[in-house]
């Protein structure tokens, strides 16, 4: 009995370290994921507006992405979103940065990114 009661209570320390981990992660996860959400509808709607490249002018095609880029709460604007023809393709570009504060660590998700498809 006397062995017993000495170890009782002892691993509530690890439990206790392992639940603030686990909030901790949860906080960050909580500010960062929504970023590349956001980032990666960003990046869809460069890649359908590319598909249609062929049918719709550039300047329509830069206005959907950026209203898309709007809804997704993205820090994208008009003049941030590149549309250029080469030969038989269409490049989109779009480039922006946004800094969350995650547990007094300043986060800085960079999207950079280029969509390259064939015109038809």
């Amino acid at each position: 009995m006397c062995v017993r009661n000495r170890i009782r209570g002892e691993g509530a320390f690890g439990t206790i370290f392992g639940i603030a981990v686990v909030v901790l992660v949860g906080i960050a996860l909580f500010k960062v994921v929504p970023l590349h959400i956001a980032g990666n509808k960003v990046l869809d709607a460069m890649t359908e507006q590319a598909n249609f490249a062929g049918v719709k002018p550039l300047d329509k095609i830069q206005y959907e992405i950026f209203v898309v880029a709007q809804e997704a709460g993205t820090p994208l604007t008009l003049q941030d979103i590149k549309i250029r023809r080469q030969a038989t393709d269409v490049i989109i570009e779009a480039k922006y940065t946004q800094k969350v504060s995650v547990l007094g660590y300043q986060y800085i998700y960079a999207f950079d990114k280029s969509v390259q498809k064939p015109v038809f």
